[in-house]
């Protein structure tokens, strides 16, 4: 909850007063495919479902302000020293077959991909987009939500 739902609450919670006087502004948390089903390590799926919880109700809360406050929820993405770059260099054969099983585009995600639907978030084209979860995960979830 530390590192998920609290950095998420404490960090909105001190840029919103400037973002209200300023009648505009844009938060985004990144959740995860694990916050929206299940799949991930029990503690881990819980405080992403509880950002994207927190995410919804404070985009509610501040969207009349001008602020708007959404939720990425990436699933498997690739890069140097994460997660599944370790995974993979420990065991390639394994996270090969968990690609080809698991991942309907027969990749992982990048960073650069996870980037480009923030930087729209936080542009003005999104200004109707309050309180959502955009799942980011190239097909990979299976949630019907």
């Amino acid at each position: 909850m530390n590192g998920n739902l609290y950095a998420a609450a404490r960090l909105s919670k001190a840029l919103l007063p400037a973002m209200e006087r300023a009648g505009w502004g844009r938060i985004v948390t990144i959740g995860s495919l694990f916050g929206r089903e299940a799949g991930g390590a029990p503690a881990y799926n819980a405080a992403k479902a509880a950002e994207i919880s927190f995410t919804t109700s404070l985009g509610r809360e501040v969207a009349a302000k001008g602020v708007t406050v959404n939720c990425v929820a990436p699933g498997g993405v690739l890069f140097e020293g994460g997660s599944w770059h370790r995974r993979r260099e420990a065991d390639p054969e394994g996270i090969a077959d968990y690609v080809r099983r698991e991942l309907p585009l027969g990749r992982f995600g990048t960073p650069e991909e996870v980037a480009e639907v923030v930087g729209f978030l936080c542009s003005e084209a999104a200004s109707y987009v309050i309180g959502a979860c955009w799942a980011l995960d190239g097909g990979q979830g299976r949630s019907l939500l």
